[in-house]
């Protein structure tokens, strides 16, 4: 029941619990013929006001074999309320990623834009958005930033060090360091003192960390510049939440 006061104000009746409910008169309500008085009432309203019954979903799901989004473009609902429904009416609902819902992914059927080309004039105005655009990548001198620079000249840059470490790290003086920290640091991360020989972490990999970086040849064989550490706490040395670099120079 809807009626209103003085012209100013909609007075009706909450469409699911039947309590009073006042709204300001707007044009965009002038058509509106439920009201409720809280989000909860129309849900719950909702909820049970199905357009379809039991048998014509089970009918559809079921027999049909259609899935709950084909089933929400009949009848003008989104796939979660579909779903919900058959969840209501005890419906058995199929495991996500059944065959059904993974026909239109077979061999045989393409995707919609399969055979379609951009034209000449569509490329160039694509190439010409990706020049003016602040967030993309700029051309130096006709190159790519990136594509165009070398060496020393890329900002992450560490003098060539890259062979170096693989020779390093193969090498017999860095095997005898790595049985060196093991013994010193007694086999237990330096950082959350976990011991590697408990039996629940023998599966746990542990590292040798460089405090000071590899890059400095005069460390990088340095035994006091090395320490223990688990995986987990040598992935957070080198994270954005080490915030005070600890264990880090």
């Amino acid at each position: 029941m809807v009626w209103y006061n003085g012209g100013m104000d909609i007075h009706a009746n909450c469409s699911f619990c039947g309590a009073p409910v006042v709204r300001k008169k707007q044009s965009a309500l002038a058509n509106i013929k439920l009201h409720f008085c809280n989000i909860g009432c129309k849900a719950q309203y909702q909820k049970l006001a199905k357009p379809v019954d039991r048998e014509w979903l089970e009918d559809h799901y079921i027999r049909q074999g259609l899935d709950c989004a084909q089933i929400g473009r009949m009848v003008n609902r989104d796939t979660k309320s579909v779903w919900n429904w058959l969840k209501d009416f005890g419906i058995p609902t199929r495991p996500r990623g059944g065959m059904i819902a993974l026909r239109a992914w077979q061999k045989c059927h393409s995707p919609a834009h399969t055979g379609h080309h951009h034209s000449e004039a569509v490329k160039q105005k694509l190439r010409e958005a990706r020049k003016v655009h602040p967030n993309l990548p700029h051309l130096e001198g006709g190159v790519h930033y990136l594509k165009g620079k070398r060496g020393a000249e890329t900002p992450n840059w560490k003098g060539g060090c890259t062979p170096e470490r693989q020779a390093f790290y193969s090498s017999l003086e860095w095997k005898a360091l790595v049985i060196a920290v093991w013994h010193r640091d007694n086999a237990i991360c330096q950082r959350c003192r976990l011991d590697h020989r408990i039996i629940n972490c023998e599966n746990v990999k542990f590292a040798i960390h460089h405090i000071e970086s590899f890059a400095d040849k005069e460390k990088r064989a340095d035994l006091d510049n090395l320490v223990l550490l688990c995986r987990q706490c040598h992935l957070w040395v080198h994270s954005r939440a080490n915030i005070n670099k600890e264990l880090i120079k």
